[in-house]
């Protein structure tokens, strides 16, 4: 009975000290995830760096103006969407708050809605006019190529000077001017 009874004492300490060390795993698990997400992740590459001019174009926006690189304002904020993007669709709310927040109006957002033109990709970029510079290309237009577009969506805010300041796929990190 005794040896039963040691047996059993032996297993309990074994149990106990298996759940002392599961915890302390447990505890450096999560220590391990917080460092993990306080670190950046890598941003890829979205389209021109920051720094960089976009090449020259020459494109049309849907009410017919003719529109090159010298036309574009400073401080615009440029975003590439496609219907076809579930991305874009999430980014939509968000670009639609921030395209009637921006200083200087509708000259100063410039949205190029990427597809074949047709009636799902006309409707999808109705629901801009009125709120910027609206434009319809192939991914292989005049505006995808001068900004080097790798993505949708994709956003772009450019300087006094007409240069890229910063890139993102995510609106919410690009840092916006604020209306006055």
């Amino acid at each position: 009975m005794a040896l039963l009874t040691v047996a059993v004492v032996l297993v309990a300490a074994l149990g106990l000290l298996n759940l002392v060390l599961m915890l302390g795993v447990i505890r450096r698990l999560r220590e391990h995830t917080e460092l993990l997400s306080d670190r950046p992740s890598p941003q890829a590459e979205v389209m021109l760096e920051a720094g960089s001019t976009p090449g020259d174009f020459v494109s049309t926006t849907v009410d017919g103006q003719l529109r090159t690189r010298a036309d574009i304002p400073p401080m615009t904020l440029m975003a590439f969407v496609s219907p076809a993007c579930e991305h874009c669709e999430a980014q939509l709310p968000l670009l639609i708050d921030r395209a009637r927040a921006m200083p200087g109006g509708t000259e100063h957002v410039w949205i190029v809605v990427v597809g074949k033109a047709g009636p799902e990709v006309d409707a999808y970029a109705a629901q801009f006019t009125g709120l910027a510079t609206v434009f319809v290309e192939p991914g292989s237009g005049p505006l995808p190529l001068a900004f080097e577009v790798k993505g949708y969506p994709a956003f772009a805010l450019l300087d006094e000077q007409g240069v890229v300041r910063s890139t993102t796929h995510g609106l919410a990190r690009l840092d916006l001017p604020v209306a006055r």
